[in-house]
């Protein structure tokens, strides 16, 4: 049991003590840094506890064996995704080396994004549900192909096969909520009162320190009262921000931050890689078609280009940090127009006509999103400033729903919100 959690040896033993000794409560909180293995320990702790025999590492029962492809019936996973890039990487790794080990490594990448889909979440959304629905069924179709090819030697095919799912699971990842909304919150409830197919049914809440006010009220809700057959796993990079009566109704497992040479050793057991690395997040990052550095600098180019004309206007609008974004996008002389502009060449129009880009849009929404915050947060930044960029975060937060819940133009929705101060940006600032 856990064999592939590593370097978390204190998390592992706290985990193996409460199985053996029959006391695993009915939630838990699994709290620790970025690419610690909360994820990977959750999703071997479901397996142990839907287990037919003694949930050895290699036990053939049939819920093991469900629980190792990520089809398993009794489990529900869902939250912010931490590692968008996983399937690409796998994909990467699987057809290196392709075998046995690298197809499942790359199955379970894949069907970690899938599992966001399960109609048990969407019930009320089946109309958000169906723009996935086709797209889940050709990659299925399509992993079946590639595990046929293997079985057969015939892998003619398999490079071509392979990326299709990598493409179709990134055009996925534009569909998955942003945070946790609480109607999925709210039919996980519906689906716990169920009764498990198997031995137990576990449900996975990943990122859950993300959680607005409305999806922690209802999570509390289910905690207080949890079904019997049914165990919570949450995980959160950020302890302090998960409420203090959601905490008390958890039992703490905290994972340590990994070295860089352990991050290093995990990279290169999982993907057979010799890349140097120093943070396993921090390598998944690099891999997406539109780098992280990349969007945080055409973020702060749009961030300076916006609040350029809004400081011009009103001197009670101050603040080192702004101003310092607003003389980098004066120096480099563009507009916010000529920045969304750059980011839609380079991205195939925001992934509209390139779907390899297709999670471009929420990278670098996420980007402007964490640019305003750091301004909000410096203490230089006035009071009129921060009430701006109050005001700023909340249209922004509109232009994801929009984006995500109705498809609707990322570019487009961005000019707009680049007009909100009703000025023209068409000229450079």
């Amino acid at each position: 049991m856990f064999e592939n959690l590593l370097f978390q040896d204190k998390a592992k033993e706290q985990l193996l003590a409460m199985i053996a000794s029959g006391t695993v409560p009915p939630a838990l909180l699994f709290a620790g840094a970025e690419g610690s293995g909360k994820l990977t320990a959750a999703l071997e702790f479901a397996r142990v506890l839907s287990c037919e025999k003694e949930a050895l590492w290699n036990c053939e029962c049939a819920q093991c064996a469900r629980h190792r492809s990520l089809t398993h019936p009794d489990l529900l996973l869902f939250g912010p995704r931490s590692f968008p890039q996983e399937p690409s990487v796998a994909a990467d790794y699987f057809l290196r080396t392709p075998n046995a080990t690298s197809y499942y490594t790359f199955v379970r990448a894949v069907r970690k994004l899938l599992k966001r889909f399960d109609p048990a979440l969407w019930s009320g959304e089946e109309a958000r549900l169906s723009k996935a629905a086709s797209s889940i069924e050709t990659i299925e179709e399509q992993l079946q192909d590639i595990s046929s090819m293997l079985a057969s030697g015939h892998t003619q095919k398999l490079g071509d096969t392979a990326n299709r799912i990598v493409e179709t699971a990134l055009s996925l990842e534009s569909l998955v909520p942003d945070g946790i909304p609480v109607f999925m919150v709210r039919n996980m409830a519906a689906w716990a009162s169920l009764t498990p197919a198997g031995k137990r049914k576990t449900i996975i809440l990943q990122n859950a320190d993300t959680a607005n006010e409305s999806a922690r009220n209802a999570m509390l809700k289910i905690l207080e009262e949890p079904p019997e057959s049914v165990r919570f796993v949450l995980t959160a990079s950020r302890r302090a921000t998960v409420i203090a009566t959601i905490l008390s109704r958890s039992r703490l497992i905290s994972f340590d931050a990994r070295t860089s040479e352990q991050a290093q050793q995990i990279v290169s057991r999982l993907f057979r890689t010799q890349e140097k690395v120093e943070d396993v997040g921090e390598f998944f990052r690099k891999k997406s078609p539109f780098p992280p550095d990349r969007a945080e600098s055409a973020a702060a180019l749009f961030v300076g280009a916006l609040l350029a004309d809004a400081m011009r206007g009103d001197e009670a609008i101050s603040g080192e940090l702004a101003s310092a974004l607003v003389s980098k996008a004066r120096e480099s002389r563009v507009s916010v127009l000529d920045v969304l502009r750059s980011v839609s060449e380079e991205t195939g129009g925001f992934g509209l006509k390139n779907a390899k880009f297709a999670d471009a849009p929420s990278v670098f929404l996420r980007a402007v999103a964490r640019q305003l915050a750091r301004i909000s947060s410096d203490a230089s930044s006035s009071a009129a400033l921060v009430m701006l960029v109050d005001r700023l975060s909340s249209k922004l937060r509109d232009v994801a729903v929009q984006n995500r819940t109705y498809n609707r133009s990322p570019e487009l929705l961005l000019e707009a919100f680049a007009n909100i101060f009703g000025v023209s940006h068409e000229s450079s600032v």
